[in-house]
């Protein structure tokens, strides 16, 4: 059996962690190069909440786990559906951390997306309202526990946001929401037709609307 001089053990020990600390080096490196902050910023236009994360008005920097696994164009397209959801129960296996401001998919954390407030300057990433659309001015109280279809409406003061506001007022809007409470089955007259999960009425064939978030 052959003998290992002293030196040669030692020479050994060395090359080895030189070797382990390249590697640890190289696997950082590929973390911090597929976790990324995305270029554009994302404008929220006034204070708004996903479940029980809120979000103050302003603007936001969105930052993926992996753009391997999730584009900043997909996030940023996946912050502005939450933002119309109606409840905060994500769809597609979505799930919120309101801590970490932070979105991630069941099933694959590196999947996944933080947000964070930041100063001013905004570079076009994403707006929440979207164009064409407008928050009406106030609330609209809901006096008890109620329904529309499979549309949950617990008891308190809910906000208005007209979709396509030059075909829709907020007057008007706020009419058939209160004419639409007294129709539980949820079978809408006129041609509306009620989008439950993100609380939108739309009237079909027309695109325009209104979408209704609790306060």
């Amino acid at each position: 059996m052959p003998v290992v001089s002293t030196h040669t053990q030692r020479a050994l020990i060395v090359g080895l962690a030189i070797l382990a600390t390249v590697l640890v080096s190289l696997m950082a490196a590929g973390r911090a190069d597929a976790a990324s902050n995305c270029p554009n910023t994302f404008r929220v236009l006034h204070n708004d909440h996903i479940g029980k994360l809120s979000l103050r008005k302003g603007n936001y920097r969105i930052t993926v786990v992996n753009k391997n696994k999730l584009s900043c164009q997909k996030a940023s397209n996946l912050f502005t559906k939450f933002l119309t959801d109606f409840d905060g129960n994500l769809p597609d296996g979505w799930i919120v951390k309101a801590r970490q401001s932070a979105f991630v998919k069941t099933g694959n954390r590196q999947k996944g997306f933080s947000v964070r407030r930041i100063g001013s300057g905004d570079r076009g990433g994403g707006r929440h309202p979207a164009r064409g659309e407008k928050i009406c001015p106030g609330t609209f109280q809901v006096q008890h526990n109620d329904h529309i279809g499979r549309l949950e409406l617990p008891k308190g003061p809910y906000t208005i946001t007209v979709i396509k506001k030059r075909r829709i007022s907020c007057e008007r809007a706020t009419n058939l929401f209160a004419r639409f409470l007294q129709i539980p089955s949820g079978d809408l007259p006129g041609g509306w037709r009620l989008k439950a999960p993100s609380g939108t009425f739309l009237k079909r064939h027309k695109g325009y609307g209104f979408r209704v978030k609790q306060a």
